[in-house]
């Protein structure tokens, strides 16, 4: 059987990725942020990581049975993302509890959780796919 080639066709929209970390301070309880994930993207003059936390990717909104469904659970915006494989991002969303920001705005109106487990697609290291889901308002 032969495999038509997949590819990414449009990496026009900006998202960033938010990990959560929880540290203990003595007497005060737990206290629980999100960290945003970076990666070097190359090094400057004097050697130096040039760290980015911008990512591009496809994001498609969902429609037809797939949005009446995630409605009916009360799901207000989904979406399918498609973005170029970051061992980083990947192993975030496959390990641990994960933002994805929309347009790289960390508001309510913006900030998805994933919906399905995220794809290393044929386990090329090529890109990762995944669903995406937003319960909030408007």
């Amino acid at each position: 059987m032969i495999m038509s080639e997949q590819r990414i066709t449009t990496k026009r929209t900006l998202v960033k990725f938010g990990v959560q970390t929880t540290t203990q301070i003595a007497r005060k309880g737990a206290s629980t942020t999100w960290e945003i994930i970076k990666v070097p993207i190359g090094t400057d003059a004097d050697g130096n990581p040039i760290m980015s936390d911008c990512f591009f990717c496809e994001w498609v909104g969902s429609y037809g049975a797939a949005a009446i469904q995630q409605q009916a659970e009360g799901v207000k915006r989904s979406a399918r993302v498609r973005l170029p494989y970051v061992k980083a991002v990947y192993d975030a969303l496959t390990t641990k509890q994960t933002r994805i920001y929309l347009y790289g705005k960390t508001d309510e109106a913006h900030t998805f959780v994933l919906a399905s487990d995220a794809d290393d697609y044929l386990e090329r290291h090529k890109f990762i796919e995944f669903q995406v889901k937003h319960y909030g308002g408007k």
